[in-house]
């Protein structure tokens, strides 16, 4: 009986199923006649697929071109120092006891880095420095021994000026002994000659290109034993002639001009009238720099604009070395202590690496001082001093007496010159 009810129950199920489907299709059916009716096409339904925006091309740079540096300008410097008159008192301090060699180096420890700091630096020297070891003298007629440009060499010097009035002080072959003696130590020589030409000198420093030349007023009456032709060949005597058309010459082919002149009056602190004129005519034959020594004092400095450029000139530098001290007179009113007092001058040059111009860029004087150590006795110690303050030695190790004198010569020289920069 339970499994007869069963089998209605699961029938009934079944029954009513089958008409819940047949309602369910006959409603769609009818919304489907609808919506076909009324001219509606039901939408389907889609998802939507995100829109990934169109890539946008980087845009093009062009590249900026490199600039081109702007070269450097091209520098060189140039340092000069005065004379240097050997007496016999330097010999002996100079000389080796014992032996047969001299040794001047230790005269030049103070000044050595002022010297050697420079590009190219020149010194003058008056007299003869031959071989003949039995023939060394003072004044009045020079001739020391040739160990001395070894300490020019030691020293930083690069060219020695031998255009002076003791230069024939052994005559035409004594002269060209020493040129040679010179040349030996690797040094470059200007002044004395051989019938060479051209006679001036070029240097290549640095890129610039410095003449150089030297002059002379005469040879204290020696020239009178040389014929006019003798002359011409070995000497470089002041003759405004040739002198124009070497400077003019020497000026084409050199970015720089510089010309040496042993000239004036001794012991004057001023130049004389043959110095201003010379001066104004070096200067226009195309001399940058003029360079003086003779007078054995300090004499001006001047800047100078000739031609719408700045020229240089200092008529006498000064004795840098020698025994001409003022202990050896007894009128003060003399003021031989002069003699003791020099400059050594440095001098910047520049050159623009486009127009090819050079210029004097900067000028610096550094007051020297000859100091005598031990007077009186053997051992005489003879120092080249620079002063280049007037607090320069106030730590140093040597005697009061001595670094009052040294700052007594500062103060000498110091009205005697002006700084330049451009």
């Amino acid at each position: 009986m339970k499994s007869i009810r069963t089998k209605y129950a699961v029938f009934a199920i079944i029954i009513c199923a089958v008409f819940v489907s047949a309602a369910v299709y006959i409603i769609n059916r009818g919304k489907t006649s609808e919506n076909r009716q009324s001219g509606v096409t039901p939408t389907p339904i889609v998802s939507e697929t995100p829109t990934v925006p169109a890539a946008t091309p980087e845009p093009s740079i062009t590249p900026t071109p490199t600039p081109e540096p702007t070269p450097a300008p091209i520098k060189a410097t140039l340092v000069s120092a005065g004379d240097c008159v050997i007496h016999t008192a330097l010999q002996k301090a100079a000389k080796i006891e014992g032996e047969d060699r001299y040794d001047f180096t230790h005269m030049f420890e103070e000044i050595k880095p002022f010297i050697e700091s420079a590009d190219y630096s020149i010194v003058s020297y008056e007299g003869a420095a031959t071989n003949n070891r039995n023939d060394y003298a003072g004044f009045p007629s020079f001739n020391c021994p040739p160990e001395l440009f070894d300490a020019f060499k030691y020293a930083g010097f690069d060219l020695v000026n031998n255009a002076n009035n003791h230069q024939l002080d052994r005559r035409v072959k004594g002269m060209l002994e020493t040129r040679e003696n010179i040349r030996k130590r690797g040094l470059d020589v200007i002044g004395a000659y051989d019938g060479e030409e051209p006679r001036y000198l070029i240097k290549d420093i640095n890129g610039i290109k410095i003449g150089f030349m030297a002059y002379t007023y005469g040879s204290n009456g020696n020239e009178g034993l040389l014929t006019s032709e003798e002359i011409a060949k070995h000497l470089a005597f002041f003759d405004k002639k040739r002198m124009e058309k070497e400077i003019k010459e020497l000026e084409e082919k050199a970015d720089i001009t510089v010309v040496m002149m042993h000239w004036g009056h001794e012991y004057w602190r001023k130049p004389n009238e043959q110095q201003i004129s010379l001066s104004n005519d070096l200067f226009e034959w195309g001399a940058d720099v003029i360079l003086g020594s003779h007078p054995h004092v300090v004499q001006p400095t001047e800047i100078r604009t000739v031609n719408g450029e700045t020229k240089y000139i200092i008529y006498s530098m000064g004795n840098f070395l020698t025994n001409q001290w003022h202990e050896w007179f007894d009128d003060p009113k003399d003021k031989k202590w002069l003699r003791e007092d020099s400059i050594l001058v440095q001098i910047e040059f520049l050159k623009d690496p486009v127009t090819q111009k050079t210029v004097i860029n900067k000028v610096k004087h550094i007051p020297t001082w000859l100091s005598r150590e031990g007077v009186g006795t053997k051992n005489i110690i003879h120092r080249i001093l620079p002063i280049p303050h007037k607090n320069y030695y106030d730590n140093s190790n040597y005697p009061e007496e001595l670094i009052k004198k040294a700052y007594e010569s500062y103060d000498r020289t110091v009205e005697f010159f002006t700084d330049y920069e451009r």
